[in-house]
């Protein structure tokens, strides 16, 4: 009996003290390291190119609307993470800067893609997701963003260009190579894990005559005589930097841009009647791999581990 009157005593001791106590503890515990997560700013404008207005945005919203757009919500999360770090830090170089740029009608950041960054509202991010993992990826990106909230990529005490790319060509490029403007944390380094990307390799083909209106149409005081392209200088990891197409000296960025191709890792070759174009890799190259970030966290990388291989002697800090 006396047994049982004490197990009841601390029964209920435990129900009426420890366990609160406990939860109040716990729930102190998350208030004080989400207080210490908070990000740099509360709202941000940004211009939606589409609807041709700015709308005022709560930012860690905004971020988590970037990495659902910008990064297969499929892949890790510590991937994902390294991607929002990213965008946070495009976002605060961008805040950052006194100017902005007009077509942006006062805000620092758009939603065009081939300006900023690319931008997925709900309706959208409902649209391109099936429906029984809407939540499961928007759970997981939503973590991505707030784990690192208020964490930027800074060098030498300056928040980074954080630009990133789908799939590398098995090599990052150098940033000197590709806009003829060195970097020193945008150099070229290996990237294993590009080589299993699905974008890793693609293939354009054309006749000889639509190669050549194709150039005449882009390129002026073409001369045919010396063949179709040559002189092909190539980056350490592969890329064109400048070739001739039609006897003129072009960047391999213009031979991207006139053929619609991947990237400028291409290798071309002619058979008969037809110019056949071999690309490695999906986008300029520059800075982090998306799809290597995500081989390097399905293999134990942390975000941070993530972006230092990436950005070449940078610090991850608030």
């Amino acid at each position: 009996m006396k047994k049982i009157v004490v197990f009841s005593v601390i029964y209920i001791l435990c129900l009426v003290v420890i366990i609160p106590f406990a939860a109040v503890n716990i729930a102190r515990r998350i208030k004080e390291n989400n207080e210490g997560r908070k990000e740099p700013f509360d709202t941000v404008k940004v211009y939606i190119t589409a609807e041709d207005k700015v709308v005022e945005m709560n930012t860690s919203q905004y971020l988590k609307e970037v990495v659902g757009a910008e990064m297969p919500a499929e892949f890790s999360k510590e991937a994902l993470k390294a991607q929002a770090v990213a965008a946070r830090t495009y976002l605060c170089s961008k805040i950052k800067k006194a100017e902005q740029a007009p077509e942006h009608k006062g805000a620092p950041v758009c939603t065009d893609h081939t300006h900023c960054k690319a931008w997925l509202s709900e309706k959208d991010r409902r649209a391109k997701w099936e429906p029984e993992k809407e939540k499961e990826f928007w759970a997981k990106i939503s973590e991505a963003v707030e784990e690192t909230a208020g964490e930027i990529i800074t060098y030498e005490g300056e928040p980074i260009s954080a630009v990133f790319h789908s799939t590398s060509s098995g090599m990052t490029e150098n940033a000197g190579d590709v806009w003829q403007a060195s970097v020193p944390y945008l150099v070229s380094v290996q990237s294993k894990g590009d080589l299993m990307s699905p974008k890793y390799s693609s293939e354009y083909s054309c006749t000889k005559e639509e190669f050549k209106a194709l150039v005449e149409s882009n390129i002026d005081n073409t001369d045919w005589n010396s063949g179709y392209y040559g002189d092909i200088v190539r980056s350490q990891a592969g890329g064109i930097i400048t070739m001739k197409l039609g006897g003129v000296e072009v960047k391999g960025t213009t031979l991207r841009t006139i053929f619609g191709l991947r990237s400028t890792n291409v290798e071309i070759e002619e058979a008969e009647e037809r110019i056949l174009m071999k690309v490695k890799g999906y986008g300029h190259g520059v800075g982090m791999s998306q799809y290597g970030a995500n081989f390097m966290a399905e293999n134990g990388s942390s975000y941070a581990d993530i972006l230092k291989y990436y950005y070449t002697g940078v610090e991850i800090g608030k």
